[in-house]
């Protein structure tokens, strides 16, 4: 069973968030400003704001390099499973402070732990390529 204790609360929230974005019609400047940040520290509250702003603004283009990693339309996938494989794609391309496997395991983690354990293995091979990808065109 996979545990929320081994998801940073800052992923954990920005998930959640981006979550009631898409299912849910919600704006995320309301939901940033609301209770689900309150029990943040400082740092965690503004990465959970990172993620959660940064996804929204490279929605187009993380979609578009998971589907070249994925080999098929990010439109095929469950909610769930797509905002796992933004958040740590947006990781992985944009925060270069974030190690690539804390990306790519809280990732796997969180759509574990929000009903999707079959498509982990997916979120895996998908975010561990794009990390790879990523490696080998730094300089």
């Amino acid at each position: 069973m996979p545990s929320a204790a081994r998801i940073s609360p800052a992923r954990s929230v920005a998930y959640d968030v981006l979550l009631r974005i898409e299912t849910q019609d919600s704006y995320a400047t309301e939901l940033l400003h609301s209770n689900l940040l309150a029990s943040l520290s400082n740092a965690d509250r503004g990465l959970a704001t990172e993620l959660v702003m940064g996804v929204l603004r490279w929605q187009q283009k993380l979609d578009q390099v998971v589907e070249a990693a994925a080999g098929k339309s990010i439109g095929k996938f469950d909610v769930e499973v797509k905002l796992a494989l933004r958040l740590g794609a947006y990781q992985l391309l944009y925060l270069d402070r974030i190690p690539a496997r804390a990306a790519v395991n809280e990732s796997v983690e969180l759509v574990k732990l929000h009903g999707k354990r079959s498509a982990a293995p997916l979120i895996n091979a998908v975010l561990r390529k794009l990390s790879k990808q990523t490696r080998d065109s730094s300089p």
